[in-house]
């Protein structure tokens, strides 16, 4: 496994193979990228994951865009189980999914998160531009028929269109039986900043009601199990170096990029020109090093100094 230059580990890929989506979401990021190449093969994610795998990564997160416009989702997620990774996950807005749930499970994805921003249709027609709730729902049934499980929810807090939906959307992910992934707003664009919503009041008044409290590895994340049976994980990346020097991830850009940061965007280190001429395993490993290499938590504690010289290899 790789250790950046600041004693983080490396050993998960959150891997963005599109950037088109059926959705128009306000607030939406992009994973931090406009792709502006031809997007990645199935087949060179599976030469890349299969290549990385020894190297420590054991987790691999698929995202957008929305991943479900690519027809080969299947024959992706076939190539990464090849490279045995402990777990193959994916994010979707559940548009495509309740068509496509079964197939994903038999292919090799171990669960989904599902967007889901609003109960409401209105609101969620507001925040998405498509009328999508009822098939965003019925695709949660079906994830769950399926064995995409755990399946979690990602729901976004927005100020001014669903910070009254809290409790609503842990009553429903309760009586479902699944998670619920509340997300701070990371207003990236300036004028974004109107919608942001702070968690810290909510999380607060989440931690009186929890039996039981935990936290993640990634991103020192929050876990709050309550009384009723609910799960919620709580998303904090604004202004947060606890947040930042707990990540163990790297993005992948749908073009062929290896990208440190989402908020960064002088961190790209190309390793798809490579691979198309020619390149060896070595010159690919050469770029997965360098992007370790330059890491760094965009948030930091005051006075925080790297831990190394150089990437370590533990």
């Amino acid at each position: 496994m790789l250790v950046d230059r600041w004693g983080r580990p490396v050993n998960s890929l959150r891997i963005s193979i599109t950037n088109a989506c059926n959705y128009n979401c306000f607030f939406c990021h992009r994973e931090g990228h406009d792709v502006n190449g031809s997007e990645m093969t199935h087949q060179e994610i599976g030469r890349l994951v299969r290549l990385l795998s020894g190297l420590g990564i054991k987790y691999v997160k698929i995202t957008g865009g929305e991943p479900l416009i690519r027809r080969d989702v299947e024959d992706i997620i076939r190539e990464i189980r090849d490279s045995k990774v402990e777990e193959i996950s994916m994010v979707t807005n559940g548009w495509f999914l309740t068509e496509r749930a079964c197939s994903l499970k038999e292919a090799g994805l171990s669960r989904v998160n599902i967007s889901i921003h609003s109960l409401k249709r209105d609101v969620y027609r507001r925040i998405t531009g498509v009328d999508g709730l009822d098939r965003a729902l019925r695709s949660v049934d079906k994830s769950i028929e399926c064995g995409l499980t755990p399946v979690k929810i990602d729901f976004t807090v927005l100020k001014g269109y669903n910070e009254n939906e809290l409790w609503d959307m842990i009553d429903y992910t309760s009586n479902k039986g699944i998670k619920l992934q509340i997300i701070e707003l990371l207003p990236i664009d300036p004028s974004l900043i109107k919608y942001y919503y702070s968690l810290k009041g909510f999380e607060e008044e989440l931690s009186k009601r929890a039996v039981r409290k935990e936290v993640r590895d990634l991103q020192s994340r929050p876990i709050y199990h309550l009384g009723n049976g609910a799960t919620v994980e709580i998303v904090r990346g604004t202004v947060n170096p606890y947040f930042c020097m707990k990540c163990t991830r790297l993005r992948v850009t749908a073009d062929g990029y290896f990208k440190t940061c989402l908020r960064k965007d002088d961190d790209l280190v190309d390793f798809l020109s490579i691979m198309r001429s020619g390149g060896s395993d070595e010159d690919l490993i050469e770029a997965f090093k360098e992007a370790v290499r330059i890491r760094e938590p965009f948030h930091k504690l005051p006075g925080l100094r790297p831990r190394y010289d150089d990437v370590q290899v533990i």
